[in-house]
């Protein structure tokens, strides 16, 4: 078996790739909420005018700094709950399987915050677990919430309402991802947490993770565009 390793290369899946042709970013000027490691940063950083990663974890910002060299990528250690975004200041704000690790109940509140930082027109791309019966599957959803490490999954109401209440329009749902995602997930969290080892075979999960989030009839991961009117 092959060592947990923290890398971009290491990390990066089909759903990372499906967030990163979500929208056209070409000389957009981006946020991107809980970039972790900057995987997204690496697949669009050179089409993009400018992209500025926020996450709170300060070993994540350094590996994404120390991966990661272009004048047009930053990165700051901030919390979103607690860090106020420049208003009118970009063109597109992500936030790719974030949503569902915040404290409970701040749905709202993240939407206003992006809301304010948006151009007029400006895209807020937002991704999550879908609310079903693939929870179940998910080590992270039963994990006490005292943890800070348990998983919310969401319905596509439950999503766009806060977005709508706070001035958005729904430009697209989607919903790809489907049992090779499903099924390699429900391994990964055993084999990180408690092994600190990759899933083996883990290159033939990705091949097929990654053929699976070129459909949008998935039942794994919703993604939804909003437009700030």
């Amino acid at each position: 078996m092959v060592k947990y390793r923290n890398t971009i290369t290491q990390r990066l899946s089909g759903r990372h790739l499906a967030c990163a042709k979500a929208i056209d970013y070409a000389d957009k000027k981006i946020i991107n909420i809980g970039c972790g490691i900057g995987i997204f940063e690496s697949l669009v950083g050179e089409k993009a005018k400018e992209i500025v990663g926020i996450d709170p974890n300060p070993i994540d910002i350094l590996t994404a700094e120390l991966e990661l060299k272009s004048s047009k990528i930053n990165f700051v250690k901030a919390d979103i709950i607690k860090h106020e975004l420049p208003e009118g200041s970009c063109d597109v704000v992500t936030m790719f399987d974030v949503i569902e690790h915040l404290p409970e109940n701040k749905e709202r509140l993240i939407a206003a915050k992006v809301h304010r930082s948006l151009k007029p027109g400006g895209r807020f791309v937002i991704s999550t677990p879908l609310d079903n019966f693939t929870k179940y599957f998910d080590p992270a959803w039963y994990l006490p919430k005292s943890t800070g490490k348990n998983h919310r999954h969401y319905t596509v109401e439950s999503l766009i309402e806060p977005l709508v209440d706070e001035g958005f329009e729904i430009e697209s749902i989607n919903v790809c991802g489907g049992w090779f995602e499903l099924i390699s997930m429900f391994l990964f969290y055993p084999f990180k947490w408690f092994l600190n080892m990759e899933v083996p075979f883990k290159k033939w999960w990705d091949k097929h993770r990654e053929e699976e989030y070129k459909s949008d009839e998935g039942f794994v991961t919703l993604f939804v565009v909003a437009r700030k009117k």
